[in-house]
């Protein structure tokens, strides 16, 4: 049936649109005649084509920029002043009107003997000749004031201690009557006998005048100090400066206190000076330059027997950028030009510096101490005195050194110098004025802030006249014809080696370092001996641990040994060794 319906459907269009009316009328017909449409709604349409909007809050209106604060400044720091100091704790109180610091050390120094004979000498006598250990003890004590008594008075005070056991052997004088010899020790130290030492101690007075003329700027220190000019001098004197922003003056004078010995003779050499700065940067930074005068001068004195002495200096400060600084200086002696150097220094991006020198020396200046000056008539074959290398011979050094930063936690540095004599054909030449070429570097690595490994190069070659193997001085029978010059007595160069190992807990805790060096000097042989022959090089090591240890905020322990190995200069030794132990306490 249903497949004559299609037929028939196929074939009669007029039949098939009746059917199709005659169905739709059927369905209608079978819908309940009650049911009518309602337009309320009974549930919520959820469209999944659709999505909501996120709710956006309502922002807040934008607000200035804040003011960027301004730079710390350092802050004025006097004994009536009640606010504490951020980031002083544990450290000495300066509020304090009383500060007390005291350390007490005990020190272990020993030379252990080989039984060898010594260069050109028979095999010293533990006991007799040197003694093998020992040990003495020592201390310091510092005290300083504010406003005790008087506000505006601080004081100052500084002293020095030691023990030391005289170690003496039964010997005969020079007439062979018997008496105590006293043994050398096996270290070369200052602690020879039990003394103590006033090392300082000054008053100073300030803010006494009104400062209606400025003159509150104005301190006067009296005592035993150390003033700091041509050269660093410690007198017994009166200081008075005045610090302004673009004037700074001085004055000061007193006999000279000597550091060479505990005895003070009766007459010290009188000393008296002042210094002069004005920078032109306190009235604008249009002028960037800062010009120093300086004046020394030293009466005759029992202690060289030498005439008055006085020094001038000259400095120059030019600064024509941040990152730039131009320093030139001129110092004479007695009139004469003594000395010239000028310094450049820059920085590049914050972590890299440089610094440039240049220094020449002429044959008028002093030798090592301002009271010590070369005379043009001075007697070449005279004794010499101590520390005293002979006369001053013109020199010209240069040198330039760098230092950077890598990654915050790696520092380098290198260093490279030249000197040369300036020394005519007419004047005598020593073993101190060689001309040398130097070069040095070294590192240092960080780990995590608390672990530091380091390393370090140097090496110095020096130029000398060579000397063939024939011109050498043989040891035989009968006088010598000819005695090598001076400058060619020395080392011909040296290269040394240096490690360091680094430990910290923090600042004012815990920290621990172990150092480790060698050094090889190679000398210039001018005397051979076919049965004893010299050594030609000289090759040492040694090694050093400390400890510093901080109990609380006011006890400090710290340790230190330090040993070496054998010399081949000394060879009736096997190496020294030294234990120090300090104990420091602040109040």
């Amino acid at each position: 049936m249903k497949r004559a319906m299609t037929k028939a459907s196929r074939g009669r269009p007029a039949e098939r649109a009746r059917l199709r009316t005659l169905i739709v009328g059927a369905v209608l017909a079978a819908t309940p005649a009650a049911a009518e449409p309602s337009l309320v709604l009974t549930r919520e349409p959820t469209p999944r084509s659709l999505r909501m909007r996120p709710r956006v809050l309502a922002q807040a209106p934008s607000l200035p920029p804040r003011p960027r604060p301004p730079m710390p400044v350092a802050p004025t720091v006097s004994a009536t002043t009640a606010e504490p100091i951020e980031g002083l704790d544990g450290l000495r109180d300066v509020t304090q009107p009383v500060s007390f610091s005291l350390n007490l050390g005990y020190q272990v120094d020993g030379a252990r003997p080989s039984g060898r004979a010594g260069l050109g000498s028979p095999a010293p006598v533990p006991g007799r000749d040197y003694s093998t250990l020992r040990s003495y003890g020592f201390g310091e004590a510092f005290l300083s004031t504010r406003g005790v008594v008087y506000s505006r008075l601080e004081t100052y005070f500084a002293l020095r201690f030691q023990a030391a056991r005289k170690i003496v052997t039964d010997g005969v004088d020079a007439t062979g009557a018997e008496r105590d010899v006293q043994v050398t020790s096996p270290i070369a130290t200052w602690f020879e006998r039990s003394g103590y030492e006033f090392r300082t101690g000054w008053a100073e007075i300030k803010d006494f005048l009104p400062a209606r003329f400025g003159l509150q700027k104005l301190r006067v220190r009296a005592g035993n100090q150390f003033v700091y000019g041509p050269w660093i001098l410690h007198l017994d004197g009166l200081y008075a400066t005045y610090e302004g922003p673009t004037l700074t003056a001085s004055l000061y004078g007193g006999p000279r206190h000597s550091d060479y010995t505990r005895d003070q003779t009766e007459r010290r050499p009188v000393a008296g000076g002042g210094s002069l700065r004005i920078d032109l940067r306190g009235i604008t930074n249009a002028v960037p330059i800062a010009v120093t005068g300086e004046y020394l001068t030293l009466t005759e004195s029992d202690e060289t027997g030498e005439g008055q002495v006085d020094t001038e200096l000259v400095q120059v400060d030019w600064r024509p950028r941040r990152d730039i600084v131009v320093i030139g200086q001129i110092r004479g002696v007695n009139g004469e030009l003594a000395s010239q150097r000028i310094e450049l220094r820059t920085r590049y991006k914050q972590v890299t510096n440089f610094v440039f020198d240049v220094t020449r020396r002429f044959s008028g200046d002093w030798r090592w101490d301002p009271s010590l000056v070369t005379r043009p008539t001075q007697d070449l074959t005279e004794a010499k005195r101590y520390l005293d290398l002979g006369p001053v011979l013109p020199q010209l050094i240069a040198s330039a050194r760098a230092g950077t930063l890598i990654r915050e936690n790696i520092d380098l540095l290198g260093r490279v110098a030249i000197a040369t004599d300036t020394v005519e054909n007419d004047e005598p030449v020593n073993t101190f004025s060689a001309p040398y070429f130097e070069l040095a570097g070294a590192f240092e690595v960080r780990l995590r802030r608390q672990v530091a490994f380091g390393f370090s190069v140097l090496s110095r070659q020096t130029v000398r006249p060579a000397r063939l193997e024939g011109e050498r001085i043989l040891d035989e029978h009968g006088p010598i014809d000819e005695l090598p010059d001076d400058s060619e007595l020395g080392e011909e160069g040296f290269t040394e080696l240096g490690t360091t190992l680094k430990m910290t807990l923090g600042a004012r805790r815990f920290s621990a370092m172990v150092e480790v060096y060698g050094r090889n000097t190679r000398y210039s042989i001018l005397y051979r001996d076919p049965i004893a022959p010299l050594p030609e090089t000289d090759v040492r090591g040694g090694g050093r641990f400390t400890v510093d240890a901080w109990v609380g905020q006011r006890i400090r322990l710290f340790a230190s040994y330090d040993v070496s190995s054998a010399l081949d200069t000394s060879p009736d030794i096997n190496g020294y060794k030294s234990l120090r132990m300090t104990l420091t306490g602040i109040y």
